[in-house]
């Protein structure tokens, strides 16, 4: 096993002496190296409507916060996931925590997300929802093409309640609860 040895300087080779202990193959020196617990979660993953239970983990003492990104295991594979809420033991719902407080983390898939648009076309607005991949990256004055029918973005919405109307602004699709887009002939 590579370990970094403080008399060398770099990293060498070590042989296992016991549990935590490692001596270095060139000179000998004795290093300690303690395995951080890991702790397994509950993760309710969420896509649009359909829910899945799975499992993240991560160290006992790492910090979970809402809005982090991580890899969830779930039955149909693994998936990249945002944090939307966070239960602790005691039932309590909070922003952030250590994992070993934690019961079960929510998620909202990022990895495939659908995008809600409403589509205007002169006093008539269409509602339509497609599904992206999460860094699709959506601009203001970005011409879309929907069913063979061109839209010109004039608005968007993003999930944290801000909404970007000049030219150029630019959000992901992971990051958008809504598209507001004028027919352009």
């Amino acid at each position: 096993m590579e370990i970094y040895c403080d008399t060398c300087g770099d990293f060498t080779k070590h042989e296992f002496v016991k549990e935590g202990l490692y001596r270095c193959s060139l000179c000998g020196t004795y290093s300690q190296i303690t395995q951080k617990k890991e702790a397994e979660l509950k993760a309710i993953f969420s896509t649009g409507a359909e829910t899945e239970i799975g499992r993240i983990k991560v160290e006992e003492d790492a910090e979970i916060a809402k809005g982090e990104e991580m890899i969830v295991d779930l039955e149909s594979g693994s998936k990249i996931g945002r944090v939307t809420a966070i239960q602790l033991r005691d039932g309590r719902v909070v922003e952030f925590s250590k994992a070993k407080e934690v019961s079960a983390v929510w998620f909202r898939n990022v990895g495939e997300v659908y995008v809600k648009f409403s589509l205007h076309k002169r006093s008539v607005t269409t509602p339509y929802k497609a599904l992206f991949d999460g860094e699709t990256e959506f601009s203001i004055g970005e011409t879309i093409e929907v069913e063979k029918k061109r839209f010109r973005i004039h608005r968007i919405k993003l999930l944290d309640g801000r909404v970007l109307r000049r030219e150029g602004e630019k959000a992901l699709a992971k990051d958008i609860k809504r598209v507001y887009a004028t027919y352009t002939p």
